[in-house]
């Protein structure tokens, strides 16, 4: 990645990191623009106590319920926990970001084979992020991934996490862990499962499982691992039953993790009409589909700065006082910005950033 794409993805970090939005809805697109400033194959984000014990995450690949809940006795709930240990050992280093690879001896241990293997883990990047403006206190471990087939993470990459961690700092404190209701008009992402006339799955693709736990809305950790299948059958049962009294009719649910949508379409020819392709949709927040927009516009690293703050209704007074330069010298940069994206008035320029 050259130094112009790398100092794109750092503005979309500080950007989607100055939103307020709640850590939970803000993960998701950040681990996105992460992976764009380093190259990884996916990513998580584990908050962990002063003890070093999960309390919650977010990862871009999960281990199914009962795998999960198999690492919770066999590897995680041990007197000889590694999680809590390496956690606890990274937040006491004096370097917060550390790396490493897959070695030859662990590759044969039931911890590789029964879960880094199956989430295609060869060589980790970790971040270890702290609360407060005195940065004092750890929250959680950023980790990056990339599989056998990439090559491991450098020092140059190392420092380029080093360099947004304090924004991370600003986003993933976490906030109260509820139900959040936020402007939202598109999809982020979606995922599909077939499921027979008593609500059994059929089929789901690779993103079912993972955008259904978060649309059910409870915490993620190993230890709710055991229940986490039967809640999730009784969660999909209302969903069924709701989408199926109002086929017609978007089911929209509000979690913390944000808004998602289910609809359903009934499957005719070989399934003679009693199956049920279900579509769960994550709904994308306004101001994150307007950070993300700016950042695929030709404009330079100001004008994005000033178009996301036009188009999130920021006056030209505002505008100048956060760049810190006058009211004049800020209308010079808006009269900037509509001609670069060839707009007449401030709504246009959200409605831009959106298309974009």
């Amino acid at each position: 990645m050259n130094t112009v794409e790398k100092g794109s993805a750092r503005l979309t970090i500080r950007q989607l990191s100055g939103l307020g939005l709640p850590a939970a809805v803000a993960l998701p697109p950040l681990l996105t623009a992460l992976k764009q400033l380093v190259r990884s194959t996916h990513a998580a984000f584990f908050y962990c106590d002063a003890h070093g014990h999960m309390t919650n995450m977010y990862a871009e690949r999960m281990l199914p319920p009962e795998t999960m809940a198999r690492y919770y006795e066999r590897h995680y709930r041990a007197d000889t926990h590694a999680f809590s240990k390496a956690y606890l050992a990274r937040v006491a280093a004096s370097d917060p970001v550390s790396r490493r690879t897959v070695s030859i001896a662990e590759k044969k241990t039931e911890y590789y084979k029964e879960v880094l293997a199956l989430l295609g883990v060869e060589h980790v990047l970790y971040g270890i992020v702290r609360s407060g403006a005195a940065q004092r206190e750890a929250i959680g471990q950023l980790s990056l991934y990339r599989s056998a087939e990439e090559p491991p993470f450098n020092d140059s990459e190392a420092q380029s996490i080093r360099d947004v961690l304090h924004y991370l700092s600003r986003a993933l404190s976490e906030s109260n862990f509820a139900p959040v209701k936020v402007s939202t008009e598109q999809t982020a992402e979606e995922a599909m499962a077939v499921l027979d006339a008593s609500g059994e799955i059929l089929y789901s693709d690779a993103h079912w499982l993972r955008l259904v736990r978060l649309a059910r809305g409870d915490r993620i950790v190993p230890g709710n691992a055991h229940e986490e299948p039967r809640a999730l059958r009784d969660f999909l049962k209302g969903v069924v039953q709701a989408t199926r009294s109002s086929p017609n009719v978007l089911h929209l649910i509000d979690s913390p993790w944000g808004r998602f949508a289910f609809r359903q379409h009934t499957l005719d020819a070989a399934s003679g009409g009693t199956a049920q392709a279900l579509i769960v949709s994550r709904l994308a927040s306004d101001p994150i589909r307007l950070t993300e927009g700016a950042s695929r516009l030709e404009l330079s690293p100001q004008q994005r700065e000033v178009a996301l703050m036009i188009a999130l209704g920021h006056t030209n007074a505002e505008i100048a006082a956060k760049l810190d330069v006058s009211v004049n010298t800020a209308g010079y940069h808006v009269k900037q910005v509509f001609s670069k994206l060839d707009v007449h008035d401030r709504s246009d320029v959200a409605r831009v950033l959106r298309r974009a």
